[in-house]
């Protein structure tokens, strides 16, 4: 005798309508979601510290979350008042820590950014629920991620703190180490002139980089996956050509310049700086997540006729093999010379038992054309002098654009605009040319974000009667319940 199935479907409507959907885990593991104040109307008027994010799987679990102030400032700020080296007015993070100061308005507005991570997305959160301990009912925002490419969306919601809640949820993907060996920033930082030596740190699980100068970094650990942890890099560098050393990443360190942010957060940390000799204007900023680092340069300065941004490893390289999107089957690193095409280059591999490290290109520019090339040299006797770090050249990589760049500084009159985006991913031993190539996709189709508020409805019963209603249904179903089946509002009798 065939029993009847609603009582497993009424049972199923119950579990579903209490618990929500299985959480289902986006598959952008090292990247991070970013909005602002004016994605989240019902949001703006809070102090950054109030907001909490939480994902639901089956109860719900807090998450970090993070929110980076902005607000839009004069480079004459940031050089404590020299009009010289500032008079640049642009939308800009803000720190009260360096002569940027804090943001005019002290509660989250429409330009701040709130960031989490993606991986951090659970399963879609019940129609009857309870606000998670320590957050008010209202608002609930709801963030659902869909990937383009495909795969299960991810969902993240945000409530207003109702209590002591931290927004870290007692996690910190980053620990940055701003070391100014000097002392204290404010009191102490050379703006006209450098050098300012630093110790300065960046800490995740999955890397470590190191800074002796404002443009001197000179360290990269990679962790992840049972990687060595032996330092690969010798310098990152920015040259006009091979060889001239008349401008250099020492030379824009010892020339003005100053921070404009230097932020440690659960979620990442920030450096950003400006300053490169008669570019007082000219802009890094890095982003590092937990397994991510995102360098964006802004070129502001007078016409030049060159400029490359290349890493030099260190010989504790040696062994590694070097690839990109020109020589996909790769070069080993071993002080012995190669031939690299040079095409334009979009992303490059260089990995072995150090670690892999994956880097993907952007270009932003007015230019009418860019011949952003591939710079490739790997000689333990280079023909031409390594301007910086060590005499060596161990796989030097990265981008040159070879052709004269016009005016590119606001405040040099018409000018044109030039940035670039160099994004890292700091993976284990043996990655692979086809996972830097998915990775790339990935970049070139982000998340798509909806923004929802969710009107909570109270649950009506304790959550262990709804629990004891549908075990009693199932029970039902199975024939277990000789006396009677429970339907809506009334018993009948078997027979």
């Amino acid at each position: 005798m065939l029993r009847p199935r609603f009582p497993y479907v009424v049972a199923a409507a119950i579990i579903m309508l209490f618990t929500g959907a299985p959480a289902q885990a986006l598959s952008r593991p090292m990247d991070p979601v970013i909005l602002t104040g004016a994605d989240l109307p019902e949001l703006p008027g809070i102090a950054p510290g109030e907001l909490v994010a939480f994902r639901w799987s089956g109860d719900w679990e807090q998450i970090p979350v993070q929110v980076d102030e902005r607000a839009v400032i004069n480079f004459t700020s940031v050089y404590n008042g020299n009009r010289t080296y500032g008079n640049l007015s642009r939308l800009d993070y803000v720190d009260s820590g360096t002569f940027t100061g804090p943001d005019p308005n002290p509660l989250l507005d429409a330009d701040d950014e709130i960031v989490f991570m993606a991986a951090d997305s659970g399963g879609k959160c019940p129609s009857y629920f309870r606000p998670p301990a320590g957050a008010r009912l209202e608002p609930c925002i709801e963030i659902t991620l869909t990937d383009p490419l495909g795969g299960a969306p991810g969902h993240v919601y945000l409530f207003v703190r109702n209590g002591t809640l931290d927004p870290s949820a007692g996690v910190f993907y980053v620990d940055y180490n701003f070391g100014l060996l000097s002392g204290d920033y404010k009191s102490t930082y050379k703006l006209a002139k450098g050098p300012n030596p630093e110790n300065t740190t960046v800490t995740t699980d999955y890397y470590r980089r190191h800074f002796s100068d404002r443009w001197k970094c000179d360290g990269l650990n990679i962790y992840a996956g049972g990687a060595t942890g032996v330092d690969i890099l010798d310098r990152h560098k920015n040259l006009f050509a091979p060889g001239y050393c008349g401008r250099s990443e020492n030379t824009f360190s010892a020339a003005e310049g100053a921070f404009i942010i230097n932020k440690n957060g659960p979620v990442r940390a920030i450096r950003g700086y400006v300053g490169a000799n008669s570019g007082p204007r000219t802009q890094r900023t890095h982003h590092y997540y937990a397994q991510r680092e995102d360098i964006t340069t802004h070129l502001r300065v007078h016409s030049i006729p060159a400029i490359m941004d290349f890493f030099d490893y260190s010989p504790a390289a040696a062994g590694m093999t070097y690839h990109n999107n020109n020589a996909p089957s790769g070069v080993v690193i071993d002080g012995v010379p190669d031939t690299v095409a040079p095409g334009r280059i979009q992303w490059e591999l260089v990995k072995g038992p150090q670690g892999s490290l994956a880097m993907l290109y952007s270009f932003t520019t007015d230019l009418p054309s860019l011949n952003a090339l591939t710079y490739y040299l790997d000689n333990i006797n280079p023909p031409e002098t390594q301007c910086t770090g060590d005499a060596f050249a161990y796989g030097s990589s990265g981008t040159f654009i070879l052709q004269g760049i016009p005016n590119t500084d606001p405040a040099g009159g018409a000018f044109n605009i030039l940035q670039v985006l160099r994004t890292m991913y700091y993976l284990p031993p043996g990655a692979t040319t086809e996972q830097v190539e998915a990775l790339k996709n990935a970049n070139d189709h982000p998340l798509e974000v909806t923004v929802s508020i969710v009107e909570p409805v109270p649950v009506p019963l304790p959550l262990g009667w709804l629990w004891a209603l549908a075990a009693l249904l199932l029970l039902a179903g199975a024939g277990f319940l000789k006396g009677a089946v429970i339907g809506f509002g009334k018993t009948k009798t078997s027979d």
